[in-house]
Order: C-alpha cells, then sequence, then structure tokens
C-alpha cells in the first residue's frame, strides 16, 4: 500500500484482499476498466495510478473508491450473491 495525496493506494492484489474472500484481482481490475469507459454505470468511480517500470509496470487503485465501487455492485440486484466485505483499517501515514 502507497499513499499519494493523503489516499491509500494498492495493487489489484491488495485491494482484493481487502475487500474480502469473494473479491479477486481481476474483479478489481474489471472495477477500473469498467471506471474508464463513460458507457458504464461505474464510469469515473474509481481512479486509478499507473507507474511504469520493469515489465508491465505497476497500477495502483484507490482504496477508498474501490470499497465504494464494491458496495455498490455487491447492493446492485443481478449477478451471484455476494458477502458482506470484512474491511481491514490501516492506519494514517505517519
Amino acid at each position: 500500500m502507497i499513499w499519494i495525496d493523503g489516499h491509500q493506494y494498492g495493487t489489484a492484489a491488495e485491494i482484493a484482499d481487502l475487500l474480502g474472500a469473494d473479491i479477486s484481482a481481476a474483479r478489481v481490475r474489471d472495477w477500473a476498466r469498467r471506471a474508464a469507459d463513460p458507457d458504464d454505470p461505474l464510469y469515473g468511480l474509481l481512479t486509478r495510478y499507473h507507474v511504469p517500470g520493469r515489465g508491465r509496470g505497476t497500477t495502483w487503485y484507490r482504496c477508498d473508491e474501490a470499497a465504494s465501487v464494491e458496495r455498490t455492485t455487491r447492493l446492485t440486484k443481478g449477478g451471484p450473491a455476494r458477502v458482506v466485505c470484512k474491511w481491514k483499517y490501516t492506519s494514517e501515514p505517519g
């Protein structure tokens, strides 16, 4: 996890771990892809920050927005039933 401009960011795997067993890294990446599509209801709801590097680099997703998107998708009708997320609290930057 990293802090950028006062917001906590994590990789897709870190976000998936925070949000619970029924969330995968692929699901977080799918939310980010949908958030970039102006025709999708999730448009603009998940900020991502890509850092070029070895291989493909690293993409960081904003944790609070990911939790909001998870809640939004969990509460909408359609698809399989989801379990309630168990958010693991982390400390503020020191």
